[in-house]
């Protein structure tokens, strides 16, 4: 009976606790909406494009704000302005195809409403990559399990304090890595994926002893085309990237940072990153 009469006080309990269920709309308000820029520019002859968009509301699900209104320049230090027209989806878009002159410095201003934007980057010099190549690690060594692994050997242009950031295409599609973006400086050049002690001649004679150049984080199969694009970026960029690395590897637990933006180089509050960067690139074909 006792029983009996604790099974149906909990089953009222239930029943008063469900009846008192409300849905709450919370009232969120809404910022001014921030313009966000990014773009590239860089040593390879193509056309400069700037994206720009504009901050939504946490439940705004209609889609990427673009701006079409805007009026785009960049500049160098030599005063040649080249104006960037409108092409589609928020990107501005030069004229005709251009390079990156290494050792000039860039100037991007954006005008949008009443307010202008601007940001500077440097392309800096870097040594190119000698070689890329792959192998068979025929054993797991470490944390490397086995399989067919790519490295370059390249030199690393001194003094210090270079930043470094790598693209690595397999079959002509770009990879990505769980840890985040490839990047480094030269402050460990010797362990780095310049693999710098690394004999170009003979660059695996010492793999049956364990001794073999740093790969890049994956693995390949026989037969994969694949190419290692090596960026040299500002030290600003790389702090951007280390920093928009750590909010990415948020995971909702009380040991997270604190959410915040990454640091812009681009005046007047707008959000992105404006960037310039020589890029040297090489690939292989992957064989045993």
């Amino acid at each position: 009976m006792k029983n009996t009469l604790k099974i149906i006080v909990a089953i009222v309990t239930l029943a008063t606790l469900s009846a008192c269920e409300k849905v709450v709309q919370l009232d969120l308000p809404n910022a001014d909406a921030i313009v966000v820029i990014e773009s590239q520019i860089s040593n390879q002859t193509e056309k400069w494009i700037v994206n720009l968009a504009l901050t939504q509301a946490y439940f705004d699900q209609s889609g990427i704000a673009f701006v079409d209104d805007a009026r785009v320049y960049i500049e160098d230090n030599n005063g040649t302005i080249d104006t960037l027209v409108y092409d589609a989806d928020g990107n501005y878009v030069s004229k005709v195809d251009k390079t990156c002159i290494i050792g000039d410095v860039y100037t991007l201003r954006v005008v949008h409403g009443s307010k202008t934007y601007t940001a500077t980057e440097k392309c800096f010099y870097q040594d190119t990559i000698d070689l890329v190549q792959s192998y068979y690690l025929p054993e797991r060594n470490g944390f490397i399990p086995v399989g067919y692994y790519v490295f370059e050997k390249a030199r690393e242009y001194e003094p210090d304090g270079d930043f470094y950031l790598w693209n690595i295409y397999q079959n002509g599609n770009i990879l990505t890595d769980s840890i985040g973006y490839l990047i480094d400086s030269d402050e460990f050049r010797e362990t780095g994926f310049f693999n710098i002690s690394i004999d170009p001649n003979d660059p695996l004679k010492d793999i049956d002893r364990g001794v073999f150049p740093r790969p890049f984080p994956w693995s390949f199969e026989k037969g994969d085309s694949v190419t290692v694009e090596q960026l040299r970026i500002s030290e600003d960029y790389f702090n951007f990237i280390s920093e928009f690395s750590t909010q990415q590897q948020r995971s909702g637990t009380p040991f997270d940072p604190p959410p915040f933006n990454p640091t812009s180089n681009i005046s007047g509050n707008a959000y992105g990153f404006f960037r310039v960067v020589n890029i040297s690139a090489k690939s292989v074909l992957v064989t045993e």
